[in-house]
């Protein structure tokens, strides 16, 4: 594959790591021709045929039941969702990063409302497990029209393998305001204060749905990122997953 010939992108915390635009501070776009030509000619034809895909979304209304208690489980958008692509250098993971390589998937429990972006980090290289095994980043979710699901983040919890020394398995929550949430991984790894005055905050957080069917979802977040993400019951892209 191209990714096993070319390698794969070092994206590490924060602005200096290429996770976050300088201005802004939400997350930064991902630059595939900066791998290699042919990983950029791919990222794009994936763009095109995103677009392609939206001009013939089978779902005419993606949000309908979001936040629906008692036909939550009817939403087309209801379940688990594992990332196949994305232009998002916060969604995105290497082995050769500060951050480790991980999976990442997002579970939407329409009934309540509420989205889960799950980030688990692989095992070190040496066999170690890394002192951030998982993260969750929990959101409120509610329909801002028929294809645009409108965010607000209440909270993360973060599972250590070690805490203040202690190798045993911690749960930690903490309550975090959106302009924060992509500086989670930098609090535990310790790389720069988390919580920092004076910086500017990213625009609303949202997403429009493009296309949706019952195994392939792909949106566009406000920061314009692309996602396209599928069912782990979809058998065709089981080995694309990640």
């Amino acid at each position: 594959t191209i990714q096993e010939r070319d390698g794969g992108f070092s994206i590490d915390f924060g602005v200096k790591g290429g996770e976050i635009d300088k201005k802004s501070r939400a997350p930064q776009k991902v630059n595939f021709y900066s791998i290699s030509d042919d990983a950029g000619k791919a990222a794009d034809a994936v763009a095109d045929a995103a677009d392609r895909l939206s001009q013939n979304n089978p779902t005419e209304e993606p949000t309908l039941y979001l936040g629906d208690k008692e036909r939550g489980t009817e939403a087309p958008l209801d379940g688990e969702w594992k990332l196949l692509f994305t232009t998002a250098a916060d969604a995105t993971f290497g082995k050769n990063s500060t951050r480790g390589d991980a999976t990442a998937k997002n579970v939407v429990d329409a009934a309540r409302g509420r989205i889960t972006n799950v980030i688990d980090f692989a095992t070190k290289p040496d066999g170690s497990e890394p002192v951030l095994k998982q993260l969750n980043v929990v959101i409120a979710a509610k329909a801002a029209g028929k294809a645009r699901v409108e965010l607000r983040f209440r909270y993360a919890k973060a599972v250590l393998t070690k805490l203040f020394g202690w190798r045993r398995r911690w749960s930690l929550y903490i309550p975090v305001p959106a302009p924060f949430i992509t500086r989670l991984i930098v609090f535990f790894s310790r790389i720069f204060r988390f919580g920092k005055k004076g910086k500017r905050v990213p625009p609303k957080a949202y997403f429009d749905v493009l296309y949706l069917d019952d195994q392939l979802r792909i949106h566009k977040t406000g920061e314009d990122n692309l996602f396209v993400q599928a069912k782990p019951t979809w058998d065709e892209a089981k080995p694309l997953l990640t």
